[in-house]
């Protein structure tokens, strides 16, 4: 049963945007599952492909929402750019395509950027990005720089519908260029829950994988070989869901929720 292997789990790692909020409204029944979490005595990392933002800004935004600090971590795929960069890029300079806040987060990372002569492109989630921006980096592109991308989601959700994200300006630049970037680094690589499975000293037996995208969050969860929960509180709607298939289907994380509670009262 479902409770039961749930409360095996000290690993929690569960996507955001379409997950546990819409916009700036927590999803039904996402505080009582950030909760039965912290009860369960297992942690809860929010791991998110959006690098629009740094970690700090994303935990400001849950306590905004209600959520208590205590309860959950953020881990973005901005971070693990970053270690990418420190580890296959060291010492480069890089072209960043990303929010002011995100920059400073490059920067303080240890990252050198430098606009006029990078050696490297880093492509994330820029919502303050200009047509000069696009053009610069369309031409390092195509003078074949190496290129990196954050993540490649196509769209993020938000209360008003989906807006383009990272993966629809890589199809822009490949239509331009001809080229895609040499490394994705967000889900759905299994590195990144690797990463994250390591700081918390979790095997895969232990870990939990909670998201609303076939693509990323739940082919991230199953590269891993850990159990993974589809919720249908975002992007995937239940006509979407093939025939066969090896991961969980529930309706939000509030369903999640009750099954943890359901073991407790067993």
């Amino acid at each position: 049963m479902e409770e039961e292997m749930l409360k095996c789990k000290r690993l929690f790692v569960s996507d955001m945007d379409g997950t546990f909020y819409l916009g700036n409204t927590l999803l039904p029944g996402s505080l009582d599952f950030a909760m039965a979490v912290h009860r369960l005595g297992a942690r809860l990392v929010f791991l998110t492909n959006n690098s629009s933002r740094t970690p700090e800004e994303y935990i400001r935004k849950l306590e905004k929402m209600g959520v208590d600090r205590k309860l959950f971590q953020v881990y973005t795929s901005g971070e693990a750019t970053i270690s990418f960069l420190k580890r296959d890029f060291a010492k480069k300079k890089a072209f960043l395509l990303s929010t002011p806040s995100v920059r400073e987060m490059f920067e303080k990372g240890g990252v050198m950027l430098d606009d006029f002569d990078p050696e490297v492109l880093v492509l994330a989630f820029d919502t303050s990005i200009t047509y000069e921006k696009i053009r610069r980096a369309a031409l390092l592109i195509r003078q074949g720089i190496p290129y990196v991308a954050s993540h490649p989601d196509i769209n993020c959700p938000t209360e008003e519908g989906p807006i383009p994200d990272v993966g629809s300006l890589i199809s822009l630049f490949e239509t331009s260029t001809g080229r895609r970037p040499d490394h994705i680094i967000g889900k759905p690589d299994p590195a990144i829950l690797k990463m994250v499975m390591e700081d918390f000293d979790c095997s895969q037996e232990e870990t939990v994988v909670i998201g609303d995208r076939l693509y990323t969050d739940i082919e991230c969860g199953l590269k891993a070989e850990v159990d993974t929960f589809l919720v249908l509180s975002g992007e995937t709607t239940r006509d979407m869901i093939p025939d066969r298939h090896s991961y969980k289907v529930v309706e939000n994380v509030g369903s999640l929720a009750k099954k943890i509670r359901d073991h407790d009262t067993v």
